[in-house]
């Protein structure tokens, strides 16, 4: 036998096995004889329990920081540090990556990037715990934190090692940036090229003060393993934790010295997104009634663990000082914020170690004080000094934890019930404690941790009981349904979805209330430093508030800027379909940039609704360029006469070949090309490392390989998703297309009237499709994958740009507990290769028609726009100013490579779109596409034979086609060919480009 036979063989085989175990599964919801399958499986379930959402979960947990280092016996070290050079501890392996670019540096460096590896050897004097400190020098363009790993003798000290993320200080210009209404604009902060030095810290910063490791005396080895980021490393130090000094009270600070820092003029921040903003209030300074001024620190970009602003001021008096600040944070419900306050680089005493900021949902001016109300006061020279607060969530970890080990159990005992269970069945009558004897115990140990740590956060906000501890309702929330199903464990059997699949299970409770437990969201107007006892007040007084509220008012009346009406008619007209901060960076990068290298102004219009382009072209009001719309709007405009065939201009090819010739399908009308593609939204295959890892399973290369690894899910509960499901209201091109092109289908063949959707290709691929909805029991509706993917319930899956996004920066709980792969394909028999045909279509730029020196200038204003250097500055400034989870994904790869993405997952997205593939967009297409919809739903939903509905869709859609191409003019009133339309493809788009 060949080896492809064997390969079809096993192929087969392995769908086989998966269908048949699917029907078995069905099958037994009705059996007979309940309680003795129940018992044949207790075999199985006990065996193996929790064999799987224990993993790295579980692992992480049982070998935290915080259980590791409760066990250290070695007492602190409390010598004089110990420094090593790199040069004399390097390894000869190593020695390559040292260089004599040291920036200043004493002694050599090693210059290292993602992917590298080196080892040192250290010799430690005694037996202590220590703290590991490294000196280290970001040089490159990234914002995104240096980060790797840590192995001391080829082991893991805590689980917190696995990921170390070592920041770079930012610094803000000396000049403000104004747009062109005069209003102040937040500006990129600078990267600032220095040596920096820093302790061990977990990636999370759950703990304040950094990690200390225990090691032994003699020579040991520390392997580094780099995971992002290009950067110089120096030498390497231990030393004795660092001690706090004991708060013993406060000296009076005596006198009616001021000193005032607005909080939008930061002089260092730990993270390029920390930015001011301007807020219409008079209870900030300074405050305005037209022109915004940024006046105070945006709550949004100063939320997170580890963040850290810092203030320069001068003090002309020696003396005691207190500290007051204007500012509000009114994310937690009656919650604090946290902070660790820094003079000079160090915390004062113990007191200002985890300082909480009271919950106030306005602007309030308050002096830091102890438990007892008393003010804190430090002692000040005269001369420069620095104050620094870092968000901490020291004093809310323990919560954390709690809550951690709880989700991982209720996991545990929900996939340990699915494997007892199997089917759910309302009325079956099973012993469920028959078969796992602690269930209650386990669900009342739960319900009682969950109130204790509740209790214990009472003192935060003086609170009598546990249920006016706002910020941790949701701990209360799940432990009243951990207390109802503890009351009968029984009903278990037909509720294991409340534990952690359901929308409203009991770890969507928990994972809630990490989330709101992780925003600290800060807003700072004013730090004073003041002598007194009187605290200095903030804004306006009743007077003056008024009087900016009345102008305000009558402001609003004119020059709205970024509208249409505010354009200049003989500048280029760009409306945008985003929202208003990307507006304002595209506008000044305008000015700065494109205005004066080509002389042609552009005046920037929101388009709060890119259906608006339809009406004005109606009406003839229309811009000369819109970007930011639908990648599927430029055709219904553009096959209409109303937009530019971009070919005309002679350097098109050029700006074309930016982009993937699959990608460029929707943009093509005829013989031209009517759109440029902006942004892609990616697909690739997400899956959970830890569960993949402990059940053995590998990453599918393909789409028989995932269908194979259904078994090893489905008995544990679990299950896979296909982005078709996340499509509830119709199942569009990018859900139904893909599988079809794998297998070489079509939709259309040279002409319009040539509909393929009955093609034996075609249907092999659409049957694949269905096949895993009916045959292989995947979910048809799955409204939110990121949330099934974060409990585990769906551990892999295919899905878009959205969905990754949301992982990435708002699944803290997960973190370094998944990964990206190649989206599975289908093997191509005939050349062995992988199709891993997906769509990627998102939003692309059109020029409407005009006259043709207008156009020139629209044809200039497109091609800088989509210039690689001009994309990547564009996406790197809009998340260096507002935030990682602000990512562009600029639709050209090679401005893609220069983006701010976590290395690893950039080289997959990267190879992944290099087989974007859409459908064409032509007359009738959108009744192609609503058929092929209502097929699926037909054929996985209400059971009908695949052929049958798609005879009736091929009968539909090619009347519809034909009604269209009538009302255009490409044939007759007796269906009589007047000329071909010829339909969109990658073929077709390589002869334009002349390819």
């Amino acid at each position: 036998m060949s080896r492809s036979s064997v390969k079809a063989k096993n192929t087969v085989i392995a769908r086989a096995t998966a269908l048949l175990l699917v029907l078995c599964m069905s099958m037994c919801a009705f059996a007979g004889n309940i309680d003795a399958r129940a018992k044949e499986n207790e075999k199985q379930s006990l065996a193996t329990a929790g064999d799987i959402t224990s993993s790295i979960s579980a692992e992480r947990l049982a070998t935290s920081y915080t259980k590791i280092s409760a066990g250290y016996t070695a007492k602190e070290y409390n010598g004089a540090p110990v420094s090593f050079k790199l040069g004399d501890i390097l390894s000869d392996a190593g020695k390559a990556l040292l260089t004599s670019d040291n920036y200043g540096y004493i002694g050599e460096v090693a210059a290292v990037k993602h992917g590298d590896e080196l080892e040192v050897t250290v010799n430690v004097p005694q037996t202590a715990l220590y703290l590991i400190g490294f000196d280290y020098l970001s040089y490159d363009a990234s914002i995104l934190p240096i980060e790797f790993s840590l192995q001391i003798d080829g082991e893991y000290s805590f689980y917190e090692m696995r990921s170390l993320k070592f920041e770079t200080s930012w610094v803000s210009k000396t000049e403000k940036s104004l747009d062109r209404y005069g209003n102040e604009i937040v500006t990129i902060p600078d990267k600032a090229v220095q040596w920096e030095h820093k302790e061990l810290s977990d990636a999370g910063y759950r703990y304040a003060l950094p990690l200390k490791v225990e090691l032994k005396a003699g020579t040991h080895t520390f392997k580094i393993a780099v995971k992002e980021g290009t950067f110089l490393l120096g030498g390497i130090t231990l030393k004795a934790p660092e001690k706090i000094p004991e708060y013993t009270g406060s000296a009076k600070a005596e006198g009616s010295d001021i000193i005032t820092i607005e909080g939008e003029d930061f002089a260092i921040r730990n993270d390029s997104s920390i930015h001011a903003v301007g807020e219409y209030s008079s209870s900030v300074s300074p405050s305005y009634i037209k022109e915004t001024i940024l006046n105070t620190v945006d709550e949004a970009s100063f939320s997170d663990a580890g963040q850290c602003i810092t203030y320069s001021f001068d003090v002309e008096n020696a003396g005691n000082y207190y500290i007051a600040l204007n500012y509000r944070q009114s994310e937690k419900n009656g919650f604090p914020v946290f902070f660790d306050v820094r003079v000079d680089g160090i915390i004062p005493n113990t007191a200002f170690n985890n300082y909480p900021l009271p919950y106030t949902t306005k602007y309030k001016t308050t002096a830091l004080t102890d438990d007892k109300g008393d003010k804190l006061s430090i002692y000040l020279e005269a001369g420069k000094h620095t104050v620094s607060f870092t968000i901490t969530e020291d004093p809310v970890r323990y919560a954390l934890e709690a809550v951690d080990e709880i989700m991982n159990g209720v996991s545990d005992l929900s996939l340990e019930i699915k494997k007892v269970v199997g089917s759910k069945d309302r009325y079956r009558d099973l012993k469920l404690n028959r078969y796992i004897p602690d269930i209650e115990e386990r669900l009342n140990v739960w319900v009682e941790k969950l109130y204790a740590v509740t209790d214990s956060a009472k003192k935060y906000v003086n609170a009598k009981k546990a249920e006016d501890v706002a910020a941790f309702a949701y701990l209360l929330i799940a432990a009243k349904q951990l207390k109802s199903l503890a009351e009968e464990p029984n009903e278990l059997v037909y509720r294991v979805d409340e534990l952690a699949t359901s929308t409203n299970s009991i770890n969507t409770q928990l994972a809630n209330f990490v989330d709101i437990i992780g925003k600290n969201n800060t807003s700072v107007d004013r730090i004073y430093l003041f002598r007194g006892e009187k605290t200095p007040k903030s804004g306006a007084g009743f007077f003056r508030s008024i009087f900016l509220a009345i102008g305000r008012f009558f402001s609003s009346f004119f020059g709205q800027s970024y509208s249409a009406s505010s354009t200049n008619k003989d500048h280029i007209s760009v409306w945008v379909n985003r929202p208003r901060q990307y507006v304002e960076i595209m506008q000044k990068m305008i000015d700065d940039k494109f205005t004066p290298e080509t002389g042609i102004e552009v005046d920037l219009a929101l388009m709060t609704d890119a259906q608006k382009l339809i009406l004005s072209n109606a009406s003839g009001d229309t811009p000369d360029i819109a970007t930011g719309i639908n990648y599927s709007i430029p055709f219904e405009i553009g096959v209409r006469g109303a937009l530019v065939d971009l070919t005309k201009f002679s350097d098109h090819k050029e700006i074309f070949g930016r982009y993937s010739d699959g990608m460029l399908v929707p943009s093509v009308i005829g013989d031209g090309l009517y759109s440029l593609p902006e942004t892609m939204n990616f697909y690739v295959l997400f899956y959970r490392t830890d569960i993949l890892g402990k059940l053995g399973l590998s990453v599918p290369d393909t789409m028989d390989e995932l269908v194979a690894m259904l078994p090893d899910l489905y008995m544990r509960g679990l299950n896979a998703y296909y982005p078709t499901a996340a499509m509830l209201t119709m199942r569009n091109f990018h859900g139904v297309t893909p599988l079809i092109f794998q297998n070489h289908g079509k939709l259309y063949g040279r002409t319009a009237q040539e509909l393929l959707i009955d093609s034996e290709e075609t249907v092999k691929g659409f049957t694949e499709l269905t096949d895993l909805f009916t045959h292989y029991n995947l979910p048809v509706d799955v409204p939110n994958f990121y949330q099934h993917f974060r409990n585990g319930d769906l551990p892999i899956g295919i899905a878009d740009f959205n969905s990754y996004n949301l992982i990435l920066n708002a699944a803290p709980e997960i973190e370094n507990s998944w990964s990206i792969a190649l989206v599975p394909g289908t093997k191509d028999e005939a050349t062995g290769e992988v199709l891993r045909f997906m769509s990627g279509g998102a939003e692309s730029t059109v020029m409407f028609k005009s006259t043709d020196e207008r156009e020139q200038k629209a044809w200039e204003f497109m091609k800088w726009w989509s210039k690689t250097e001009v994309q990547a500055e564009f996406g790197q400034m809009v998340q260096i100013m507002y935030g990682d989870e602000y990512i562009w994904p600029t639709a050209n790869l090679e401005a893609f490579k220069l983006l701010p993405y976590p290395s690893s997952d950039k080289d997959i997205i990267l190879e992944q779109a290099q087989y974007i593939l859409e459908a064409p967009r032509l007359l009738g297409s959108y009744m192609l596409e609503r058929e092929l919809s209502n097929a699926f739903n037909d054929v996985v939903v209400n059971g009908q034979t695949i052929r049958s509905r798609i005879d009736e869709a091929v009968k539909i859609v090619e009347r519809e086609t034909a009604r269209k191409l009538e009302e255009f003019g490409y044939i007759d009133a007796d269906g009589n060919i007047l000329k071909e339309y010829i339909v969109p493809s990658v073929e077709k788009v390589r002869e334009i480009l002349g390819k």
